[in-house]
């Protein structure tokens, strides 16, 4: 057989492999990543950073299923969570404590027991569960010491849960101490209002600045566990950032920084 007879043969074959290669990106983005989170109403506020983050980066669709007064502990927790995770999410993202303070200080032992009986129910599919623990609180609120008593609870799970991996979230959205501030550096370095205000006074509510850092850790974790890509340039600056909940109370994310942190 000559060398032409062996290369024109070769063509094909060769034509066929990189058509294949051309497409097979595509091909793996077919099957996209399904996140679903899950919390209360500092978490509704989170999903739409974590959306955008996740969602600019490729092949991930997220379904925010946030509402307010969830907890654990509290009425139809149960069946909240099993229609929220009811489409078999890969990922499930999870923020949620404040509700269940006073049972999670009066009685710990029994906190950690439901915990591992949410996080095993939610991870039992295959799922792998981003537990955000809780933000820091405005001092006036009080429950400081709760609050960090809670998450070193939420901290403990992940360590004995391999599915379950804890992101603390007062390095992302306190202050230089890791205690409660309204604005600090955002994504981009710039800062930023990560916190609401209501009727004059600090609130533990976040604004988009605040949704966005828990989007980028996030994807973060996102990015080492499955390979999710880079995301697109400047995505938490999209129309994301104008939802009404981040007007609510009205001018609550229009504070002005006066350089007291």
């Amino acid at each position: 057989m000559s060398a032409i007879s062996v290369v024109n043969r070769l063509i094909p074959a060769v034509l066929v492999a990189t058509a294949l290669l051309a497409v097979l990106p595509s091909l793996l983005g077919d099957r996209s990543l399904l996140v679903v989170t899950v919390g209360d109403s500092v978490t509704y506020d989170a999903d739409l950073g974590i959306r955008a983050a996740l969602e600019s980066a490729g092949p991930v669709v997220v379904d925010t299923r946030s509402i307010g007064g969830v907890g654990l502990l509290r009425p139809g927790i149960d069946d909240y969570l099993a229609e929220a995770t009811a489409g078999d999410p890969d990922v499930v993202v999870v923020m949620l404590g404040g509700w269940d303070l006073g049972e999670i200080v009066a009685d710990p032992r029994a906190y950690e027991i439901r915990l591992d009986v949410v996080a095993d129910g939610l991870t039992g599919d295959g799922a792998h569960v981003v537990w955000l623990d809780m933000p820091p609180t405005p001092p006036d609120e009080g429950i400081e010491n709760a609050r960090q008593f809670a998450n070193g609870l939420f901290a403990d799970l992940a360590r004995r849960n391999d599915d379950v991996t804890h992101i603390a979230t007062g390095p992302l959205l306190g202050g230089e101490e890791g205690g409660f501030t309204l604005f600090r550096p955002g994504v981009d370095g710039e800062p930023v209002q990560v916190r609401k205000v209501r009727d004059g006074g600090d609130d533990g509510h976040l604004c988009p600045g605040g949704a966005a850092l828990l989007g980028q850790a996030v994807l973060a974790v996102l990015t080492e566990r499955f390979g999710v890509p880079e995301p697109s340039p400047r995505w938490w600056w999209g129309p994301w950032v104008g939802d009404a909940r981040y007007d609510d109370p009205p001018g609550a994310c229009r504070a002005v920084d006066d350089g007291s942190g």
